[in-house]
């Protein structure tokens, strides 16, 4: 007998560990049935856990943090049980302005500034949502590079219609997770112009969510749940070429494998075994980027709601690397990214 779980997922590849865990059958092995209900915005999947409509969620890491903190206009606090994978995002822009300012992270972001002071127009680039590390990967690129904030306008923009967007001419690029920079691509309507690993390694991503009342009152659920995704994590390793075709038949109806392939096999995504931990560290960064973007103070105070919002893995997961140096804690004002 097993307890069904109700999960909401966002058609990204780094959803790909739910979807193995519940074919490969190691959620019923750990006492569990993953059913997984598809869903189009994070803004959805957040209520409906809020709400009692799931039980757990596929859920931005940031997101986790701020719903502990209170920052999202409604107190509904989550806990993330395990990391659904490292990294996963890319920058994407038109293929006109990626002839303009193709280069990697820093020099893109001078030749996008070089470009305002010319006299272009102000562009519109998308992020998924507020508390996301594609809002703060971008928030990087344009620091780096001396962006005045007048030159960029940002907006939310679920991840699935980013590529229609940019398209119709409604955005100038985007950050979002694999598939969809590979799937706009594939179409000619924008073109990658960086993965997010070229500015931050090794960086949570997406969690396995639970209401934090859920997930104390019965902490075994979401640690069996943990325990599983580690397993599937662990059969991706020993299996990478069946998984692209496991996660595209997944996602979302039509999906070719050759969209989800280069994330995997460019090394953008880890899907590995480690990369399923979390970590007091991990929650220490992603505070800081929370402060960096003035979502959040970084305080002890703060500090130590994040910390309580990830639960710590046995094992400790890779330290985060910004930049190439890696992250030893406290605010980024005392840890300045070199251009």
């Amino acid at each position: 007998m097993t307890r069904p779980l109700r999960i909401g997922y966002l058609p990204l590849t780094d959803a790909a560990l739910l979807h193995v865990a519940s074919v490969k059958g190691f959620d019923r092995e750990e006492g569990l049935t993953f059913t997984l209900h598809r869903e189009t915005s994070w803004a959805n999947l957040r209520d409906k856990l809020a709400y009692g409509f799931y039980d757990a969620a596929h859920m931005l890491a940031p997101a986790v943090l701020a719903s502990a903190l209170g920052l999202e206009g409604f107190r509904a606090p989550m806990i993330g049980a395990a990391a659904l994978g490292l990294d996963g995002n890319a920058v994407s822009v038109s293929p006109a302005l990626a002839e303009a300012i193709a280069g990697d992270p820093p020099s893109s972001a001078r030749k996008l500034a070089a470009l305002w002071t010319a006299g272009a127009k102000p562009w519109r680039f998308a992020y998924v949502f507020p508390w996301s590390m594609h809002h703060y990967q971008l928030l990087l690129w344009l620091r780096l590079g001396g962006v005045a904030r007048d030159a960029v306008s940002l907006t939310v923009t679920p991840p699935s219609l980013a590529p229609a967007s940019l398209e119709a001419g409604v955005i100038d690029g985007f950050c979002a997770g694999a598939p969809w920079n590979t799937v706009s691509q594939q179409r000619g309507a924008s073109r990658i112009l960086f993965p997010c690993v070229a500015l931050m390694r090794d960086c949570p991503e997406k969690v396995l969510a639970f209401p934090r009342g859920a997930a104390e009152a019965d902490p075994d659920v979401p640690k069996a749940a943990a325990r599983a995704l580690r397993r599937a994590a662990l059969w991706g390793e020993q299996n990478r070429a069946d998984l692209p075709r496991i996660v595209a038949q997944a996602l979302t109806p039509d999906l070719p494998e050759s969209a989800v392939r280069p994330a995997l096999e460019a090394d953008w995504l880890r899907l590995d075994a480690a990369a399923t931990g979390l970590s007091a560290l991990q929650a220490d960064f992603l505070l800081a980027l929370l402060a960096f973007a003035g979502q959040a103070t970084f305080d002890a105070a703060s500090q130590t709601v994040a910390r309580e919002a990830f639960w710590s893995s046995e094992q400790a997961p890779p330290a985060p690397h910004l930049l190439g140096q890696t992250y030893a804690g406290g605010p980024l004002e005392t840890f300045p990214p070199s251009a």
